[in-house]
């Protein structure tokens, strides 16, 4: 035997050009030292080579007789894996011994790192051979990267993910932005191209598209940021749709199925066998990630049934086609956008494509309407998680239900089963689905009759009292004509809503107390709830403070009874409202903490604005005003997420409720109201409640430790955390103090570094407390 090869050099990027991989790569590092056999999987393109190169370099002084590379991308067959590996290792052949054994003694007793780079088309092959040399030699260690996993024992699998993207809708700066790993690298990239490529503040949201239309996928990324030579941000995601002819200039030095995004898809889906294939095209007509019970009902047809379709599932989940994801206790399962894409191009049109398509839409829609029959009872909060988890499912069966003549009624029926999820914090979403659906479908029936009085109130809630009381006129002739005592109970309700918002105190009385005789003789416990927390708030408004109570703990009684907990704490919102109302403060702090504690479990941001802003309210009574003022913030927030505010509450409520602000400010002094104002306004959403039940001495606190934090920064810091206090971006301060955008940007990372904080957000409050007279 012969040795001509030199051990291991970096063959692609550094570790400085990997991006948001520093857990990856630190677990890698920890098992190639533990154990023998370590495999990194993951989707094509989402870059384990790169890893594995990255953690190869710095091993290589670990082990005395180096670390060995070896890219089997281009073997055609597992038969030739051995001589591959040997060719690669510098062994000449020896006509007398076969290549295995050959390499068998070779690595015995050597102190050395194998890394089989891309076995996933010659899996038979790398299992022989890394299971025989694993035996041969107790000092070889072998590292391999593979869409699927050896199965040889002892192996160690890690998944490597798509790289981190901004979350939709998120308001970030672009410091922020450059925060996540996919941007990180987008800009890089970029960089090396065109050497005038910035991320501005107009291209922000641009950018975040991108990256999140490219999956996170390092290769995609890569290809992207090579058009951005010549085409601007904006233009390349309006061509994106197109991304298999648009992506198709990679590295010529990389592999052939790494050439291009098209040519890396297709490699993988020849890898699949027919019935993964099958399932492939089928999972195209979901979004995002459906559960398992999802994908057995709209998948689970001839010739995929029963445990051919669990067999095909978990082929796709070893070939990291499918991304696993596990929330909240729950298995999900993520296909790609790019391989959705892909599915969908090869199925359109057939018909096991229309079949799964049809499925897919009457799953979601029984889906919703029974969440909604069964809402009030135990697991609201799980039912509210799974509308968020599933939202993007719902949206595509409601439009394929819109677009289907025969089955626009069924899209009524789908926009009014989320009633919940529309007015707990998604009302501009509710208005958007219910507006189409009530276009499309102008019929008299029962489902137009619930989606009309859904409609009427989203739009309550959002003060449109007029289009409100409309919606509800044309849901009432429906109700009579179609002599359904179920909708007109509904629509009594939301009619005394109206009233009251409209102040009307005596005729919403009067509708909720007939509502109320109507779903007490079904029953309707949901129309009981509803009406009966409703009647607290007029009651106490007329005076009947006895009434007010009755009403509510009536509520109260049935929803333990029942072991909901939504329209529990509005009914609590509703007594503690009445107690402010008397200035019986102790009981006011007792059922508005009572009523924000069971808002812990769910998002609920409209009830959780209307129970802290009464918190404010209660807090300036019992003469803290510095409570109320970072109260008011955190309510002003939400208003702003919710597109709506005290004023579509009328008269009753709003008048009370805008009455403190201007109250805090007379006694803080405007600048001082200001400050700890906006401390509540920029608090994460997570904390918002704990702030309302008695966490705000935390920023007193804060603010107590400031002058040890502060001296932590230079004067110049100091100046530019003061605008950070401010709300003002990067660039903006930059105008502000005559300096580079880039000299801000460090100066921002030396704030949070020094500080310990992990956004600018965070900086920001800190400042707005902890700096008042010191720069």
């Amino acid at each position: 035997m012969s040795r001509h090869a030199a051990p291991f050099r970096p063959l692609a990027h550094s570790s400085t050009d990997l991006f948001g991989r520093e857990r990856e790569l630190a677990t890698a590092r920890d098992l190639v030292s533990s154990s023998r056999l370590v495999t990194l999987t993951g989707p094509g393109g989402v870059g384990k080579t790169s890893l594995a190169v990255a953690m190869a370099g710095p091993l290589e002084r670990t082990f005395g007789n180096g670390v060995w590379f070896v890219e089997l991308g281009a073997q055609r067959s597992s038969d030739t894996i051995v001589e591959t590996v040997a060719t690669n290792l510098g062994l000449s052949a020896v006509p007398t011994m076969d290549a295995e054994e050959q390499l068998c003694r070779h690595v015995a007793g050597r102190s050395m790192l194998l890394i089989l780079d891309n076995c996933e088309h010659v899996l038979p092959g790398c299992r022989r051979l890394v299971a025989a040399l694993l035996t041969a030699s107790s000092e070889l260690r072998v590292l391999t990267t593979s869409r699927e996993p050896l199965g040889v024992r002892g192996e160690r699998v890690i998944v490597v993910r798509p790289l981190p993207v901004p979350p939709k809708g998120r308001d970030v700066t672009v410091g922020e932005l450059r925060d996540y790993p996919a941007v990180a690298m987008l800009e890089a990239r970029a960089k090396a191209v065109n050497d005038q490529f910035e991320i501005t503040e107009g291209e922000m949201s641009s950018v975040a598209e991108l990256v999140a239309r490219l999956d996170g996928m390092p290769l995609a990324i890569e290809l992207a940021a090579a058009r951005l030579r010549s085409l601007p941000v904006r233009e390349l995601l309006d061509r994106i749709n197109d991304r298999f002819a648009l992506l198709n200039r990679g590295d010529p030095t990389a592999t052939p199925h790494h050439h291009s995004l098209d040519a890396l898809v297709r490699w993988s889906y020849d890898l699949c066998s027919p019935e993964e294939q099958l399932l492939w095209g089928r999972l195209a007509v979901f979004s995002g990630s459906p559960d398992l019970v999802g994908i057995q009902t709209v998948c689970g047809f001839p010739p995929l049934e029963g445990t051919a379709l669990l067999d095909a599932l978990d082929g796709l989940v070893s070939k990291s086609i499918l991304l696993p994801e596990l929330a909240r206790g729950e298995m999900r399962y993520r296909l790609l956008e790019t391989l959705r894409e892909f599915a969908l191009e090869r199925a359109h049109g057939s018909e096991d494509h229309v079949h799964a398509r049809n499925a897919h839409a009457e799953h979601y829609r029984v889906w919703a309407a029974e969440t909604a029959r069964s809402f009030f009872g135990p697991g609201q909060a799980d039912s509210l998680q799974r509308v968020q988890s599933d939202f993007t499912n719902l949206e595509l069966a409601f439009n394929g239900l819109l677009r289907d003549p025969g089955r626009s009624r069924d899209a009524l029926e789908v926009a009014s089963s989320l009633r919940f999820y529309w007015i707990t914090g998604h009302l501009r979403d509710g208005r958007r689905w219910l507006e189409r659906a009530l276009e499309t479908d102008t019929a008299a029936s029962l489902e137009r009759g619930n989606a009309l009085r859904v409609a009427a109130s989203v739009a309550a809630l959002h003060g449109e009292l007029p289009r409100a009381q409309g919606f509800l006129k044309e849901a009432g002739e429906i109700a009579r004509s179609i002599e359904d005592s179920g909708l007109a109970a509904h629509v009594a309700t939301w009619t005394g809503e109206v009233a009251l918002a409209s102040g009307d105190l005596e005729a919403a009385r009067e509708a909720l107390e007939a509502a109320y005789l109507g779903h007490m003789g079904l029953p309707d416990t949901e129309g009981q709830l509803t009406t009966l927390f409703l009647l607290g708030i007029v009651k106490s408004a007329l005076g009947d403070h006895q009434g007010a109570s009755d009403a509510c703990w009536e509520a109260v009684g049935l929803s333990e009874s029942l072991g909901e907990k939504w329209a529990r704490s509005y009914a609590l919102w509703v007594l503690a409202l009445d107690a402010w109302t008397r200035q019986s403060l102790d009981a006011a702090v007792e059922l508005a903490t009572e009523s924000l504690e069971l808002k812990r479990d769910f998002r609920d941001d409209l009830g959780t604005a209307l129970a802290i802003n009464l918190m404010a309210g209660i807090a300036l009574d019992d003469h803290d005003p510095k409570k109320a003022a970072q109260l008011l913030g955190v309510v002003a927030a939400l208003w702003t997420l919710l597109d709506t505010g005290t004023r579509a509450f009328g008269p009753v409520l709003a008048p009370r409720y805008e009455g403190i602000a201007p109250d805090a400010q007379d006694r803080l002094g405007e600048g001082a109201f200001q400050r700890f104002f906006e401390t509540g306004r920029r608090l994460d959403p997570g904390r918002h409640i704990d702030l309302a039940l008695g966490c705000a001495d935390t920023a007193e606190k804060d603010q107590a430790g400031a002058g040890s934090a502060s001296d932590l920064l230079t004067p110049r810091e100091r100046e530019v955390a003061a605008l950070l206090a401010e709300g003002l971006s990067n660039r903006a301060i930059a105008a502000k103090l005559v300096l580079s955008p880039r000299t801000v940007e460090v100066h921002v990372e030396h704030i949070l570094s020094k500080l310990g904080f992990r956004s600018r957000t965070e900086a920001g409050l800190w400042a707005a407390q902890a700096l008042q007279g010191k720069v």
